[in-house]
């Protein structure tokens, strides 16, 4: 069973009056619900990968994919509770027809090690992603949203560990060094692009303007996006030396702050 229900989340308590106005907030939740409600389609997708292995199949259907899910109903009802004019259903149904198209197992990893790992990057983008959120509500005075960030953060964490273990698992007869490691990572970053978010946009906002959104996030991370967590978890599969781990951390860190990546 999930480790907490969105429905025993009191939204009546939202504290509307502080970000009704926030036209950005209510982009950035509406694409993530999109996203987030979408996961039957990477379950699926996942369970042909990984078929004949139960453990990490069941796992799949039985816990992954209806926390998943969960994700995208708690944030579908709270844009839903604050901005009740926006036709959620009839934007994603559009948003899902489309978006489907680029979901697809040819995408993934050549091999079952290679693969965990991609999840282990796309894990360490949510879970750091909601950090972030659950930063940014706080500062909002809007505690209702922290806390759904920060239960959505703790879910991804704890797949990102379920992945690890699976990619430890594969490992032992794929033996990927690090040179293959940082490989899969750096690859799996450099697809991790705008084209979901973008797909997502346009059927949330009428007016074109992605480019103003997209520099509006940049904004949110340089202020609340925690770096040095996400080098870390990038990092962990190279199973580094914890003093080179630090110090190596703490330098991309600052790169990507000043940078404002």
């Amino acid at each position: 069973m999930p480790r907490w229900n969105y429905e025993n989340i009191n939204y009546e308590e939202i504290n509307k009056e502080n970000i009704k106005n926030n036209e950005f907030l209510f982009t950035l939740l509406a694409i993530a619900s999109f996203i987030e409600i979408t996961s039957d389609v990477y379950e699926n997708n996942l369970k042909r990968f990984y078929e004949g292995d139960k453990q990490i199949t069941n796992w799949l259907e039985e816990i992954w994919e209806i926390e998943e899910i969960q994700h995208g109903k708690a944030l579908r009802k709270y844009v839903e509770s604050v901005w009740s004019d926006f036709d959620w259903g009839e934007a994603y149904k559009n948003f899902r027809n489309e978006y489907i198209k680029y979901c697809t197992i040819e995408e993934f990893q050549p091999s079952r090690a290679r693969e965990m790992l991609a999840r282990m990057v796309v894990e360490t983008g949510t879970s750091t992603f909601y950090k972030a959120i659950n930063a940014y509500a706080k500062d909002l005075n809007e505690p209702i949203l922290a806390t759904i960030a920060h239960n959505i953060h703790k879910d991804e964490v704890y797949h990102y560990e379920v992945f690890n273990k699976g990619f430890l698992k594969y490992n032992e007869t794929e033996n990927l060094n690090r040179k293959d490691i940082i490989k899969v990572i750096y690859t799996r970053l450099k697809e991790a692009n705008d084209e979901d978010v973008a797909t997502a946009y346009k059927y949330i906002q009428s007016n074109n303007d992605f480019e103003a959104f997209h520099k509006n996030l940049k904004k949110l991370a340089k202020n609340y996006y925690p770096y040095k967590m996400a080098v870390k978890m990038l990092m962990y599969p190279l199973k580094l030396n914890r003093y080179i781990e630090n110090v190596t951390a703490s330098t991309i860190e600052g790169a990507l702050r000043v940078f404002g990546i």
